[in-house]
């Protein structure tokens, strides 16, 4: 790794998903974990030692920040994944754990994506467990993030974003021709 920040994302940051499997241990308060659902995207959600806090469709199939129990959140699942945080801006590694019960790219949108990456990486802040799961409280019945990935890296470390979807897209942007 090089000393930079910037430049550790620039070299290492852009790769695809960061999935590693082993590391088992359990979740603790204050953890992001992550669980495959039935659609393209993953759910995300704040351990806070009791329940999952999370952004996405409540019981009441209303879009809110609410809490689930572990098995409401894990719905079957045969995985799960506890999300951990570099210290400096970049893609959380997911560390799976299992369950026991043509192109051409455009220059602009490249430099577009540089400058929101500097932005983000002088506002990353890694929160504490407890500030990660009071962050989480204070939004709860409440909207307003695209996804439950968004809501949860916002809630450790203060940026609100998706890296899936930002995987999507590059990948698209691969696959589109302008």
């Amino acid at each position: 790794m090089v000393g930079n920040p910037l430049m550790n994302f620039l070299l290492h940051g852009i790769r695809g998903n960061r999935v590693r499997h082993g590391f088992p241990r359990n979740v603790r308060q204050g953890d992001v974990v992550c669980v495959e659902s039935e659609g393209l995207l993953k759910r995300y959600g704040i351990w806070t030692g009791e329940k999952f806090i999370l952004y996405g469709k409540d019981r009441w199939e209303k879009y809110s920040v609410h809490e689930e129990s572990f098995g409401d959140f894990i719905r079957g699942a045969e995985h799960f994944a506890i999300c951990q945080f570099p210290k400096h801006y970049g893609r959380p590694t997911e560390w799976m754990q299992t369950i026991q019960t043509g192109s051409i790219v455009m220059p602009q949108a490249q430099i577009w994506e540089l400058l929101e990456m500097l932005w983000k990486t002088e506002r990353y802040k890694l929160y504490s467990a407890e500030e990660t799961v009071r962050r989480a409280e204070s939004r709860l019945g409440t909207d307003g993030f695209p996804t439950s990935e968004h809501f949860a890296i916002w809630c450790k470390t203060g940026i609100a974003e998706s890296h899936e979807l930002g995987s999507m897209r590059k990948i698209l942007n691969q696959v589109i021709v302008y």
